[in-house]
């Protein structure tokens, strides 16, 4: 059925290539419908693999810990208030942090390699996966080199058990490589080593193998370092300690042991800090001492000489008692003076400038007490940091630079304090001066005396508040708690692995092998840029649409017989119907000139015009075929031409005179038979032969003999031959071929149409993909 009949041309001349792309939902679904075993092969391939996977991936399992770390050191309100506002000062959650990155230090987790012999694992070999032995396995290794050097070694054993009392080094494919018996000294790339049975009865695991992998310390405890995840609870101190390992009970191991080291390292830090502050007051009672001891071998000395006693008199005793309350006071005041000037030089001093500052000396003033109580923090906190970083961490200077100010801060207050304490002391001496006035009547050996016991007072004051000092801190190293408390202990959340997670590895491999061929499928469209069917046609041209001709799988160039009933058969007999539509205004009886041309060669216009002189030729008519592509012929590979591609033809006619048309007519000699007139030798100037006046000759004769003229003509859009011809035609199919064409080039037809270029002019698909039943009309099938 011809599509679009009106000949009449449009007026707008603009060409829609856009239409061409044009989305109808139906379609697009029965397209990918119609490959619905590319989807069902992809789901199959990506399920199968994601069997594989699952199948022969070790599973992981999840292992994790709470524990809730103490903030004891807090900030008073007091001028340390004024760094933390700057961001001078850690606040909690920065501590949270901090105490997160030392139990993740390598120094911890090196420990716990060494502690739970890491760096050796045991693995029964499989068939395919190998699966680790813990926390026992059937041998033990032992080393006999020292373990800074096993510490730095990798290798890897493969031990077959033999018997009960011998086995068997093996390489890696299986071959052995030596005897040994359990229990007797081997060397070694790891030194001197002992294997020994680690079960009571190893003869039921016979040639078995265990594969026994030994890795260095260091690089062991970076790779649980990585592996380990330790995340705190929002605006809490819980922290959450998890590690993924094939390994259950290892994994167990690691976390609890981790939160032992951890909290080992935190007690000797505490320790340590007591250990100072004692040190420092036993460094002082050891010189208050010796003062003490003078102070009372001078009081017995002054006594046993002069035979002095203790008895004064009433008087002397009212302004003894008030000037003793003063000297009590005085020695009070000088012996905060004193402590004073010995932390103000500790803290002064470059040598003590990141030690502990000693804690709790009894100072008055609380600000004091928190400064020392902070700075030592600080001072505590820099130590661990060093201990797994540098002095250029941002943290470390951070915390310097936190020390440095309360540093500032301490000395300002110790200068306040002393300040006021001398204030203090001058005028208790001056009331000292007035009492002493009085008793300048005593006896002078009691004025002696009294001096002499002043200062006995102030040692012995002294002495006790140091030995004070020293039991508050000797139990305070005794009573220290740990940092972390543990709230739960290692456990798996689930006795099912989170890796590999079958649910989504099936649920992605589904998607995967569904999404594949629809992205394959529409690239290939997107990119295909060819005319797919009669329907991409409909959507762009406005001109009439001729016919369909189904792809040609014969090897034969004449197709049609008097009796073929296949598709391709059917399919020339609607076009021949087809043409007495078009045809229909034509006001001839005979010699109606039918020409067959396309945009580019290869589309398939000598196929189509030959066989298409051969169906009205088969109809009874009498047919001229005539080829006018005088640059590419092609009639010698349809036709059984006298001299094949040098026979005599058109080309010979227009050139030389003396030749009748008559002369350059050959007939077919197939039943049917219609006649044939070759393009003829090719010559070096078509464009201006066609143009010749015997051109018009050879068509007039044409028309006046035969009933039909189908002319096979050169591609439009290469050369002008066609056009300077196009005047003799009453009919013009311009042939399209499906998956060849380019949509793009569909504007040349339509601009020839629209502008009247080509003179009743059709489309024609050629070499459209065949379809079963009666889609296209052409009989039943491919019977004859």
């Amino acid at each position: 059925m011809i599509s679009n009949t009106n000949n009449t041309p449009t007026t707008d001349t603009n060409f829609d290539s856009s239409s061409s792309f044009s989305f109808n939902l139906r379609d697009q679904i029965i397209k990918y419908l119609k490959k619905w075993y590319w989807f069902v092969l992809s789901v199959v391939i990506f399920v199968s693999l994601a069997y594989v996977k699952v199948r022969y991936t070790i599973p992981q399992y999840n292992v994790s810990s709470m524990i809730i770390i103490s903030q004891d050191e807090s900030i008073s309100e007091s001028e340390l208030s004024a760094f933390k506002d700057l961001g001078l000062l850690d606040d909690s959650q920065n501590k949270i942090e901090n105490e997160i990155q030392i139990i993740k230090s390598r120094t911890l987790l090196t420990n716990v390699v060494n502690n739970l012999n890491l760096n050796v694992r045991y693995f029964s070999e499989g068939r395919i996966l190998e699966v680790e032995n813990y926390p026992k396995s059937l041998i033990e290794i032992n080393f006999l080199s020292d373990d800074t050097i096993v510490h730095t070694k990798s290798q890897v054993f493969h031990v077959k058990i033999n018997s009960g009392t011998s086995f068997s080094f093996l390489d890696k494919k299986g071959k052995k490589l030596s005897d040994h018996s359990f229990g007797k000294t081997i060397s070694s790339g790891v030194g001197d080593i002992v294997i020994t049975p680690s079960v009571e009865d190893i003869e039921p695991h016979l040639n078995k193998t265990i594969k026994i992998q030994i890795a260095p310390v260091k690089s062991v405890a970076e790779g649980y370092r990585g592996r380990l995840s330790i995340s705190p609870l929002k605006n809490s101190s819980i922290v959450r300690i998890s590690l993924n390992d094939p390994v259950k009970e290892k994994a167990k191991d690691i976390i609890n042991n981790l939160v032992e080291e951890y909290n080992k390292a935190t007690i000797q830090n505490k320790k340590q800090a007591s250990a100072r502050t004692a040190d420092f007051i036993n460094e002082r009672l050891d010189l208050i001492s010796g003062d003490l001891t003078e102070v009372d071998d001078e009081a017995a000395g002054y006594l046993s000489k002069y035979g002095l006693t203790n008895d004064i008199g009433a008087q002397t005793q009212r302004v003894a008692d008030i000037d003793s309350r003063n000297v009590q006071e005085i020695a009070q005041l000088n012996t905060q003076l004193s402590l004073i000037e010995s932390m103000r030089r500790f803290v002064l001093s470059q040598e003590g400038r990141y030690d502990l500052v000693p804690a709790n000396l009894g100072f008055d003033d609380p600000t004091i007490t928190t400064t020392v109580s902070r700075y030592n923090g600080l001072i505590l906190q820099r130590q661990r940091l060093l201990k797994t970083s540098s002095v250029q961490n941002p943290v470390v200077v951070n915390i310097d630079q936190q020390i440095d100010g309360l540093r500032q801060v301490l000395i300002g207050s110790l200068n306040s304090l002393r300040s006021s304490i001398n204030i203090r002391l001058k005028s208790l001496r001056t009331q000292d001066q007035y009492f002493s006035g009085k008793l300048y009547n005593a006896p002078i050996r009691q004025k002696d005396l009294r001096v002499i016991e002043r200062e006995q007072t102030i040692k012995e004051q002294l002495y006790l508040y140091l030995l004070q000092k020293r039991e508050e801190a000797e139990i305070t190293s005794h009573i220290t708690l740990s940092n972390a408390r543990v709230i739960d202990k290692a456990s798996t959340l689930s006795s099912y692995p989170v890796s590999p997670n079958k649910k989504t590895i099936f649920a992605g491999a589904f998607f995967l092998g569904f999404v594949l061929p629809f992205l394959i499928i529409y690239t290939s469209d997107l990119l295909n840029v060819k005319i797919r069917s009669r329907e991409d046609l409909e959507k762009v041209l406005s001109m009439p649409i001729i016919g369909s001709i189904p792809k040609v799988k014969s090897k034969k160039q004449i197709v049609i017989s008097q009796n073929d009933r296949s598709g391709i058969a059917e399919a020339f007999r609607i076009l021949r119907t087809n043409l007495d539509f078009l045809l229909a205004g034509i006001n001839k009886d005979k010699g109606k000139v039918i020409f067959v041309t396309s945009t580019i060669s290869g589309e398939g216009k000598t196929l189509i015009s030959s066989n298409l002189a051969k169906t009205l030729s088969i109809s009874g008519k009498k047919v001229a075929y005539l080829g006018t592509d005088l640059r590419d012929p092609k009639f010698h590979k349809f036709f059984d031409l006298p001299n094949g591609r040098d026979t005599k033809g058109l080309t010979n006619y227009i050139m030389n005179a003396e030749l009748n048309p008559e002369d350059i007519i050959y007939n077919d000699k197939e039943e049917n038979s219609f006649d044939i007139i070759p393009s003829g030798a090719i010559p070096p100037n078509p464009a201006e032969l066609l143009m010749q006046e015997r051109v018009n000759s050879m068509f007039e004769y044409l028309q006046s003999e035969y009933d039909y003229v189908v002319v096979d003509t050169a591609p439009v859009s290469l050369v002008t031959d066609t056009l300077l011809i196009a005047k003799f035609a009453d009919l013009s199919i311009y042939i399209v071929r499906e998956n060849y064409s380019d949509k793009r080039v569909l504007q040349v037809p339509e601009n020839f149409y629209r502008e009247k270029r080509l003179p009743n002019i059709a489309v024609l698909l050629n070499a459209a993909a065949t379809k079963t039943g009666y889609n296209y009309g052409y009989g039943y099938g491919k019977k004859k």
